[in-house]
């Protein structure tokens, strides 16, 4: 195979990529969630109701300047936080799982690999398990999951809670 037919299955497979992931929808993201929850260890349907409480299941969301702005694409999404952030703004949330910008964004590639709901899903399961793994608490890392204050993180846990439903025991 020469070098070009390689650029060419590359770019083409890069192009499928961009494509499915420009696709995501609601279900996607809860099945990404759903397996993801499998995986770490964390209670069925915990990370499922935090994205219901940060981003309604939406791939492109990102809150900044306390109003929540929901993109078509990613190219959108990615073209605001980059401009956001060089003006100056310090509170930015990014993607189905509402990841704060300055705090994560050294663990992603980019500001584009940050909002992949794929990378965006599992870096925030991640993130969960390792709180719970600190704290010895699903409650507590929920709670700080979403901010240190506990004024912010107590009404975050209470929201995240009726998501959940009333009727399951968080173990």
């Amino acid at each position: 195979m020469r070098d070009s037919d390689v650029d060419k299955k590359k770019s083409g497979a890069q192009v499928e990529d961009f494509q499915r992931d420009e696709k995501f929808v609601s279900s996607d993201i809860r099945s990404l969630i759903a397996s993801e929850e499998k995986a770490k260890g964390i209670p069925k349907g915990i990370l499922n109701s935090m994205a219901a409480v940060e981003s309604q299941h939406s791939a492109y969301v990102v809150n900044a300047k306390r109003k929540s702005h929901k993109f078509k694409t990613k190219a959108e999404a990615v073209s605001f936080i980059k401009s956001t952030a060089k003006s100056g703004e310090k509170n930015i949330s990014v993607g189905c799982l509402q990841l704060h910008y300055g705090t994560h964004q050294k663990n992603f590639a980019s500001v584009d690999d940050m909002l992949s709901p794929k990378n965006n899903v599992a870096y925030a399961a991640m993130l969960l398990r390792s709180l719970y793994d600190k704290f010895g608490s699903w409650e507590i890392a929920i709670k700080k999951y979403h901010s240190s204050k506990e004024q912010y993180s107590n009404l975050y846990y209470r929201k995240v809670m009726k998501a959940y439903g009333a009727s399951r025991k968080l173990s």
